[in-house]
């Protein structure tokens, strides 16, 4: 039985991301290292800052979010 990986909190590094693009994060998970408006651009900016292997998402439009 494969154990449970507990939820990251990732609320402090994803405040400032760009509602409705990309975001590609350091593998550390503690900052953003590229963003744009497809998954490409997030991580070639990514790569350009050095992060060979992002973890990228995608942030939901501002009109979806519960305020």
């Amino acid at each position: 039985m494969a154990m449970a990986v507990p939820p990251i909190d990732l609320t402090t590094v994803l405040k400032d991301g760009p509602a409705g693009e990309w975001i590609a994060l350091s593998r550390r998970e503690d900052r953003i290292v590229g963003t744009g408006k497809t998954l490409e651009q997030a991580i070639q900016v990514a790569r350009e800052n050095g992060e060979k292997e992002p973890i990228v998402m995608k942030v939901p439009p501002v009109s979806t979010l519960i305020l």
